[in-house]
């Protein structure tokens, strides 16, 4: 067992000094010294290991998990939960049975967890928003054709944002399109989703609101679940939905294949960087616009922020070292291709937001507190 652990580690160091990076910090690379498997490797078989992550996390930490068994296989594995964040973030306040908690975005886990049962999240990865379209619609199928012309233009060129607002057009504006979306109050991608209609009305029509009021204005023309991947059911099961907007390219991409091997005929489409919220160079871009959504009484102000994935180890995590091992995987060679696989783009190093000094010794090598890059103002 520690050969593999020294296989890992060895391999990471060589990966970050090789220098897989996405690019948006200025700092001075820190020193990284070689860790002894022995202040690490002590997972305990009796205590249960068990995951609360977002549930567009499910296909990468699931494969995650698999690894984790194979090496570990004395670890008492308990069922994951892959709901929307904030479902997660309330069960874990509540019950205390995560030692991993992992959400899509940067708000949920300091808003519901901090200080009590957590005070540090590692920014991990980063994913981007794309629709998913039922091609067994007239309208899906116009979206998408248009999409691949647009895919042949010059990017931002006259007749590219043409295109692009023609597409968003059928989507926010025929009365045959109906859309799916997520609540903003339990899962992430469901403002996320506001996000990209503002920023498309902010883009092609030059008013925010244009697309987002014709869809939110109208109860007629949106389907609402808890998390994207109960919408994917009303996309295939009775076509109810011809267009999901809460969606990640992290669940998109397998979900969507996995569908195609079923026989449905639906698909993704991937957006433009600036309204997909996946790219950290347009964060500026993304902050011009904000949503508001109200539910039972309730009112929230939602900071369009890129998509990125948070984890955090919970101060009442029932197997903390096994938590341990878990990120360690996240930041070896074959985690980060694991994520990759799935759509996310790993965020090398890793960036705490909270008390830095919480975070466990052997993953400092692979983060650095928030105040050394330029990425704070996508944090609480």
């Amino acid at each position: 067992m520690k050969n593999i652990w020294i296989y890992l580690i060895v391999g990471l160091i060589i990966g970050l000094v090789i220098g897989v990076s996405v690019g948006y910090a200025s700092f001075s690379r820190k020193v990284v010294s070689v860790i002894t498997t022995t202040e690490y490797n002590k997972t305990s078989a009796s205590s249960t290991f068990a995951i609360g992550a977002a549930g567009t996390l499910k296909f990468a930490f699931g494969s995650l998990l698999n690894i984790t068994g194979k090496y570990y296989p004395q670890l008492s594995v308990g069922t994951p939960m892959f709901k929307g964040s904030g479902e997660v973030a309330s069960t874990e306040n509540t019950t205390k049975e995560f030692s991993i908690v992992a959400s899509a975005d940067t708000t949920t886990i300091p808003k519901v967890l901090f200080p009590n049962v957590a005070n540090y999240e590692i920014a991990f990865g980063i994913t981007q928003m794309v629709i998913i379209v039922d091609l067994q619609t007239s309208v899906g199928k116009q979206v998408y054709k248009l999409w691949q012309e647009a895919q042949s233009m010059p990017p931002n060129s006259s007749q590219y944002n043409q295109t692009w607002g023609k597409i968003f057009y059928i989507i926010a504006k025929n009365s045959s399109a109906v859309v799916g979306v997520s609540n903003p109050f339990t899962d992430p991608s469901g403002y996320q989703a506001q996000c990209v209609l503002k920023l498309a009305g902010l883009t092609y029509f030059g008013n925010s609101s244009y697309l987002y009021d014709s869809v939110y204005n109208n109860v007629n023309k949106y389907e609402m679940r808890n998390t994207e991947i109960d919408l994917l059911t009303l996309m295939t099961t009775n076509n109810s939905v011809q267009f999901i907007l809460s969606g990640y390219l992290s669940n998109a991409l397998p979900q969507t294949q996995a569908y195609q091997k079923e026989g449905y005929n639906i698909t993704y489409i991937t957006l433009p960087p600036m309204i997909n919220l996946g790219n950290l160079s347009y964060v500026n871009y993304y902050h011009q616009v904000n949503v508001t959504w109200s539910e039972l009484g309730t009112t929230q102000t939602f900071t369009c922020n890129p998509v990125v994935y948070t984890i955090t180890i919970p101060k009442y995590a029932p197997n903390p070292q096994a938590a341990i091992n878990f990120i360690l995987l996240i930041y070896s060679p074959l985690g980060q291709q694991i994520l990759k696989s799935y759509g996310i783009n790993p965020i090398i190093p890793g960036v705490v937001y909270g008390n830095y000094s919480n975070v466990p010794a052997v993953i400092k090598p692979f983060v650095v507190p928030v105040n050394q890059t330029n990425l704070e103002s996508i944090f609480p």
